[in-house]
């Protein structure tokens, strides 16, 4: 059962050699010391590793990759081709937009051939998943750095400040910090830094002083046009 199914999924992860079941794992809850991912959990409840080249690995969430783990070679993926493990089931693809099909690309591109669940048994997971499925549809961002009421000192810095934020998700390219100031708009650019898990940050650049209101978005296909514009606007006017 997890503690947060808006945040951790449910996913559970089975071992086979045939019929015979040698190694099966679920997701932490994400407390502390309860964190493993299914596939690590299962792996390490293999008692003879030797055999793991010749069993099939089945878990309901796709594994995830290193691009998303700050410890890559920790990732679900990368522990399965450490492994030797040939053949592997999958239920759902990830929701996580950081992972979303390049656990299964990464698989099937060093030689793992990769299944999916049938219909029914995916519909099952993703009705146990709904919260953590929604939960991913959105950036499900916060700032952390600076706080509401924080005095930037940015005259000391020509401007520049580092804004730090936590998210479900990874940022990207459909994603902008905006900082209004007197009833304007300033997008600032999409060059976001993982800092840990779960933790980013991104340079923005304050042209005046008094109160400034700072939004973390994700922009559909026009908002993503009006910003681009925006910004060749900006450039041209310095050039």
């Amino acid at each position: 059962m997890q503690t947060d199914q808006g945040k951790h999924p449910q996913v559970g992860a089975v071992i086979g050699i045939g019929d015979k079941v040698i190694g099966r794992g679920r997701r932490g809850t994400g407390i502390e010391g309860d964190d493993n991912h299914a596939e690590l959990n299962a792996i390490d409840h293999v008692f003879d590793k030797m055999k793991l080249p010749e069993a099939t690995l089945y878990t309901t969430l796709e594994p995830c990759t290193r691009d998303v783990r700050t410890e890559g070679l920790k990732s679900c993926t990368e522990l399965i081709l450490q492994h030797n493990i040939r053949k592997v089931f999958v239920g759902v693809l990830d929701p996580n937009q950081g992972v979303t099909g390049k656990g299964l690309w990464r698989l099937q591109d060093k030689g793992v051939e990769v299944a999916l669940f049938p219909h029914y048994l995916a519909e099952k997971i993703r009705v146990l998943n709904a919260d953590f499925i929604r939960s991913q549809e959105t950036l499900g961002a916060t700032i952390i750095s600076p706080q509401n009421g924080d005095t930037l000192k940015t005259y000391e810095t020509e401007g520049k400040y580092t804004i730090r934020f936590k998210c479900h998700n990874p940022p990207g390219i459909n994603n902008y910090l905006l900082i209004f100031h007197v009833g304007l708009c300033y997008p600032q650019p999409s060059l976001f830094r993982q800092v840990v898990d779960g933790a980013w940050e991104t340079n923005a650049y304050f042209g005046a002083s008094g109160e400034h209101m700072l939004y973390l978005v994700t922009a559909n296909d026009l908002g993503r046009i009006l910003v681009e514009h925006r910004f060749s606007q900006d450039l041209k006017r310095h050039n």
